[in-house]
């Protein structure tokens, strides 16, 4: 009993002792088992508002107010019962962090508890800004418009944000199990590995490159991708960070720039030179045979009306791919629609009949109908046989109009490929009758535009008939009538 109150005793002349000067920012301290401070030590002391004379010989409810005191407490009582803690704790408008530890006699017995303090303010605002900043990263990463990965060297995905999943199609669990090799389209392959390793190499610090990537389903997306290798401060190589943007939108348009620019230095020069050649012949002799003026007239009409046609697909070719397409629909009677093209069309030969339900109209820019209809009407006037039939109905609450011709029909193995852009059949790509290969195209997303469809069929007889569907007018905005039939037009 004796050796425990010298114990005690010891600890509360500990005050003096020059290990307690040794704190310069924290403080150091005993108490007893009545959480009575014995001694008190340090600079971080007077930092705190506090200081031997106030603690020594006081409990912690006298020292410090209700809050604080009640706020303690369980970690001194925890430390007397023989644990150790460590924790924070606010005061003064500082934070404090505070180890506690029981103090034992020689035997094993606790007889006291001891205290260290430091002042960890400006060390949690620092732990506390790399969080958020690790968390605004985080944030950064995962939330950006574009695809974000860490790479390793070997070219294993390590991290990757929802950008980059949706653009390969592949959830994020399964992406982490493969490497950019593996999704890299074979051609592009070598290309992106020898940047790779010029960049490991040290011969140059970063890379862009445009590429191909196989997505899950199999589908070919162009990327803008951007390389940077993080190393370490010894300069090793440690990841690559990759930054990638979807450019298959880019590439396409730039793919149709070529093609239309292709088309038109190619296609122009046919109804060009005819114009050209048959003006000469104007200026000639024939000028004086009234017969030979005419038959030369209606053909350089011919050509200029061809050249319209091609400029007008081309022109409205650039409208859809730039996205400023905008339809305006409103309710037209087909009657006198059809009508307004037939007289427009240079029908050559070819007989066309035409039958159009009592009164019918539909939903659709008259502009878009007209163009429509021109391209179906002239590509069964150049391809079909010699007569084309037009007709009009309701069907289902839907408007459907259908162009058929006698003719031979389509191939089969083009029928996929009957509405690509730029697609002519082989047989089409010679003789008299040459188009652009936009008409159908066109076709196709003029009604898409307002809300229509189409199909190609092969007709009983075998010839090629295309029937669109239509929306009718909305009820209440239709006014004036239509005809029935139109009979039969013919021009040659």
């Amino acid at each position: 009993m004796r050796e425990l109150e010298d114990t005690v005793a010891y600890l509360r002349a500990a005050g003096d002792h020059p290990l307690m000067f040794s704190f310069p920012q924290g403080a150091v301290f005993t108490f007893d088992k009545e959480l009575r401070y014995l001694s008190a030590g340090g600079l971080g002391l007077a930092e705190a508002g506090l200081s031997r004379e106030l603690m020594e010989g006081r409990t912690i409810f006298e020292v410090f107010g209700p809050e604080i005191s009640g706020l303690i407490e369980p970690y001194y009582r925890a430390a007397i019962a023989g644990e150790s803690t460590t924790w924070d704790v606010p005061f003064q408008g500082r934070i404090h962090s505070v180890w506690l530890f029981p103090v034992r006699s020689p035997e094993g017995e606790i007889i006291a508890g001891l205290g260290f303090t430091r002042d960890v303010t400006d060390a949690r605002a620092a732990e506390e800004a790399l969080r958020e900043s690790e968390e605004r990263n985080r944030l950064t990463f995962n939330h950006a418009p574009i695809g974000q990965a860490i790479v390793g060297l070997d070219g294993r995905w390590l991290q990757v944000n929802a950008a980059l999943t949706r653009l390969t199609g592949y959830p994020e669990e399964k992406l982490l199990t493969m490497t950019f090799q593996d999704i890299t389209h074979p051609e592009d392959l070598d290309l992106d590995l020898g940047y790779v390793q010029r960049v490991l190499a040290g011969e140059i610090g970063s890379y862009q490159i445009e590429k191909r990537y196989l997505t899950a389903s199999g589908l070919i997306v162009w990327v803008l991708l951007s390389v940077a290798l993080v190393r370490n401060d010894d300069g090793a190589p440690l990841y690559f960070i990759s930054q990638i943007q979807d450019i298959t939108e880019r590439k396409r348009q730039e793919q149709a720039l070529q093609d239309l620019t292709a088309m038109l230095a190619h296609d122009l020069r046919t109804p060009a030179a005819v114009l050209r050649g048959f003006a000469e012949l104007l200026e000639g002799p024939a000028a004086a045979d009234e017969d030979e003026v005419r038959d030369l007239a209606g053909r350089i009409g011919a050509a200029a009306r061809a050249l319209t046609d091609l400029l007008d697909n081309a022109l409205t070719t650039t409208t859809l791919d730039s996205g400023r397409l905008v339809a305006s629909p409103q309710p037209l009677h087909l009657a006198s629609a059809i009508e307004e093209v037939l007289a427009a069309t240079d029908l050559g030969g070819v007989s066309v009949e035409v039958t159009v339900a009592d009164d019918l109209a539909a939903w659709i820019d008259p502009v878009h109908f007209h163009q429509v209809l021109s391209n179906l009407l002239s590509n069964a006037v150049k391809y079909g046989g010699d007569v084309v039939t037009i007709g009009a109905s309701s069907d289902r609450g839907r408007v459907r109009i259908s162009v058929e011709d006698n003719g031979s029909g389509v191939d089969q193995d083009f029928v996929p490929l009957l509405f690509d852009r730029f697609s002519r059949a082989s047989r089409d790509r010679v003789g008299r009758h040459r188009g652009s290969g936009l008409g159908l195209y066109i076709v196709r997303d003029l009604l898409a535009a307002n809300g229509g469809s189409i199909r190609y069929r092969r007709t009983a007889s075998g010839g090629a008939a295309f029937d669109v569907d239509l929306r009718p007018p909305p009820a209440g905005t239709l006014r004036g009538g239509g005809a029935l039939d139109l009979g039969t037009r013919a021009t040659g």
